[in-house]
């Protein structure tokens, strides 16, 4: 299998971690929730693109795990 077929087979199995107890009220940037969560940079760059979300941007962990899980459980092509 090749290195590229692997990494889109990652980026289509990332699930979002269970929430840490009290944790949504943890307001932080989106790179931070990502690397906090173990996002994939495929996933993590298209729900910034989704979401119309610039680098920096800070939002409550709550609100980053609903755009990744929406994201993962949206149909492809948007349909």
């Amino acid at each position: 299998m090749s290195k590229e077929k692997e990494n889109v087979e990652q980026a289509n199995n990332t699930s979002v971690p269970a929430p840490a107890s009290g944790s949504g009220k943890n307001i932080l940037t989106v790179e931070e929730h990502a690397k906090n969560l173990n996002i994939s940079a495929p996933v993590f760059a298209a729900v910034m693109q989704t979401k119309n979300w610039g680098s920096g941007k800070k939002v409550p962990e709550t609100v980053f795990r609903r755009a990744v899980e929406e994201f993962l459980g949206a149909p492809m092509g948007g349909k």
